[in-house]
């Protein structure tokens, strides 16, 4: 459903911000359509497919939520894992993964564990860490040649600990890593992921017994934003190999479910368990805008690569699309009708999204031949110019073709000075 009045954008003269948030509406309402949205056939869509195609299956298809997706930084790759333990990791060779190379890794922690979170070093195309509730870090190289996964390190702390988020910088430099309610750690990715320091969970958040829902950090790797269940924002600053609190605030009244930071370093975003969406500046640290009308709680949230559109999934089974910058609604779905943990993530390089499929499928939403929602927008106007052109040619034909038709009536009904001739 689209929430942005359309705007004749061929006479405009310049592009407002009205002009753009109509045509970013335009562009996601096209994204949604059928023929820009294509499943992707991994081990859950051919047994949810097979099952629904099946005369002698009446039991419901049992849930597969997927835990944790992320992009490669050059948007070459993409990675994620599921409830049943295991790992599938795409390396991305067109828009709607026909040809793709897909690796499948059924028990990619042992049988008996989850990959809760993974990360990929953006530093290597092949290389990620995962985390499953327990001890261990697990780095993992992934070959596109062989489809199979070898482990190149194990990174271990406490025999009590269970780690299960993690999470590398932009630049490569660190790896930082999570337990629920007891520990913050950092590791040195350029000395073989040395680690180098440990907070506390109960050091920072100001609530005793406070639990970890969300990390992310900035774009230049110097600052670490962590969300906790209390709705206490605090942010960490890496210095000479050590984490110091920065900031605390108190964001929200619920959990905080999801931090995103702009790509263009302007905002960051948290989502909340409260129903809330705040963009932040980040410059100021003051809460900018609000998104409040969303009525159920925030379970994932995203920014695109322009940092123009801020996707929202709520508990409800509704997705939302947002312009981050003047924080109004473009584009909604309701996905009620899926039966799925609702998972939403842009490409790091492009315009085009992942989406929750039904029954815990996936999608991939696109526009064909478009790479860039800039590019969208330039195609979008000169369609708009050619189609204008098209609809004058034709106007100006059919009143030739009328002047011409009346010219011959006149020439025909003439008297002809031969006509009386015997």
């Amino acid at each position: 459903m689209s929430s942005s009045g359309t705007i004749d954008i061929v006479n405009q003269k310049t592009i407002t911000s009205e002009v753009a948030a109509s045509v970013t509406s335009k562009y996601l309402e096209s994204t949604l359509s059928k023929n820009n949205t294509s499943d992707i056939e991994d081990e859950r869509f051919i047994h949810v497919s097979s099952r629904s195609h099946s005369r002698f299956t009446s039991t419901p298809v049992t849930p597969n939520e997927v835990l944790s997706l992320k992009f490669h930084a050059s948007g070459s790759s993409m990675a994620y894992s599921r409830m049943d333990g295991s790992l599938t990791v795409w390396f991305i060779k067109d828009a709607s993964f026909d040809k793709s190379v897909k690796v499948y890794i059924p028990d990619c922690c042992g049988s008996d564990k989850l990959a809760t979170d993974l990360s990929w070093n953006p530093t290597s195309l092949n290389q990620m860490a995962i985390v499953s509730n327990s001890s261990e870090i697990s780095l993992l190289l992934i070959n596109e040649i062989t489809l199979k996964a070898s482990k190149l390190r194990t990174l271990s702390l406490g025999s009590k600990t269970k780690v299960n988020s993690c999470l590398y910088d932009p630049l490569g430099n660190w790896l930082l890593a999570a337990t629920k309610s007891e520990k913050i750690y950092l590791f040195n990715v350029k000395e073989d992921h040395r680690l180098v320091h440990s907070l506390n969970v109960s050091d920072i958040s100001p609530n005793p017994n406070d639990v970890v829902y969300s990390i992310a950090w900035n774009n230049n790797g110097s600052h670490i934003f962590v969300g906790f269940k209390s709705g206490h924002l605090i942010i960490l600053k890496v210095r000479d190999e050590m984490l110091e609190i920065s900031t605390k605030i108190k964001a929200h009244t619920g959990s905080i479910t999801g931090i995103k930071i702009d790509p263009w370093g302007r905002y960051f975003v948290t989502g909340s368990s409260d129903g809330n969406c705040y963009i932040w500046s980040l410059k100021s640290l003051c809460c900018e805008r609000i998104i409040q009308d969303l009525d159920s709680a925030v379970v994932a949230l995203d920014v695109c690569h322009l940092g123009k559109i801020l996707g929202i999934c709520t508990e409800d089974e509704m997705v939302y699309f947002y312009d981050l910058n003047e924080a109004k609604l473009l584009e909604s779905k309701s996905l009620a009708n899926h039966k799925s943990d609702l998972v939403l993530k842009f490409y790091p390089d492009k315009s085009w999204y992942i989406l929750s499929g039904k029954n815990d499928t996936l999608s991939n939403h696109f526009v064909k031949s478009d790479k860039n929602l800039i590019t969208y927008w330039k195609d979008m106007f000169d369609s708009s110019i050619i189609e204008k052109r098209r609809k004058n040619n034709n106007s100006s034909n059919n009143h030739s073709k009328r002047v011409i038709k009346n010219s011959d009536r006149i020439v025909k009904d003439r008297p002809s000075r031969f006509n009386s001739r015997k």
